[in-house]
């Protein structure tokens, strides 16, 4: 078998599965682009100094995703399952970005990033941690769910806000969610839900509340009409 062949052969099979790789390293100056292609991290992170095109392809099982040059979110999906550390350039396309956690941690959500569609899930009681004075802005549709204990959502250094902005005419699919020193300025957020577990400062998330109205007897009742028309006599005989 020559080693041509090999080469080929090698690359059929690339481009025909997901590989898995321990991690991703894009420096700088270097360019990846994924065209229709997959790859599952298996945990490894995702660290670009370069840059890297998610384009038509899929990005599973991304560690930590670093960002210090460019990431292009192409169309495809790009799971996360540790941090976000946005400290370069995120350009969202139409792609999806999945923080997801099935371990019950805390992640980070650094930097300031606009999303195409953002979701934030955990299945154990897990916690997205967003950075104080930064917003996360999302155009189109916002998920955050809890399932099983409460997901909890929190700035990074209370009480001092951060921003999550879920832009006007944005969908959104909230659940099971405690929130603590996050504010949301565009959309208001889980607006038939309540604080699950965290520590309030949550400025535009769930509903108001209904505020008891007192009510008064029937004789209580009449009382006040005679006392409304009480006054305008008293009005009407001192003009």
């Amino acid at each position: 078998m020559t080693k041509r062949f090999l080469i080929l052969a090698t690359a059929l099979a690339l481009s025909v599965a997901a590989p898995c790789w321990a991690g991703v390293s894009v420096g700088s100056g270097g360019s990846i682009s994924l065209g229709q292609g997959t790859i599952d991290l298996g945990g490894g992170d995702l660290a670009i100094d370069g840059q890297f095109n998610v384009a038509g392809g899929s990005v599973f099982g991304a560690g930590n995703v670093l960002i210090n040059g460019t990431l292009e979110g192409g169309s495809g999906p790009l799971e996360v399952l540790g941090d976000w550390i946005n400290n370069g350039s995120f350009n969202a396309g139409t792609g999806s970005v999945q923080l997801l956690d099935d371990t019950g941690s805390t992640a980070q959500v650094g930097g300031s990033s606009t999303f195409h569609a953002l979701s934030m899930t955990s299945s154990a009681g897990g916690a997205f941690v967003l950075e104080s004075g930064q917003a996360q802005r999302v155009l189109s549709s916002l998920t955050i769910q809890g399932s099983g204990s409460p997901v909890q959502i929190r700035s990074s250094n209370p009480p001092q806000a951060a921003e999550l902005v879920l832009e006007r005419g944005g969908s959104q699919n909230i659940s099971n969610v405690g929130v603590s020193d996050v504010h949301a300025t565009g959309e208001h957020l889980a607006p038939q839900q309540s604080n699950q577990g965290g520590t309030g400062n949550a400025f535009g998330w769930f509903g108001i509340g209904i505020l008891a109205v007192p009510t008064l007897s029937l004789g209580g009742l009449i009382l006040l009409i005679l006392a409304f028309f009480g006054v305008a006599l008293l009005r009407r005989g001192g003009a």
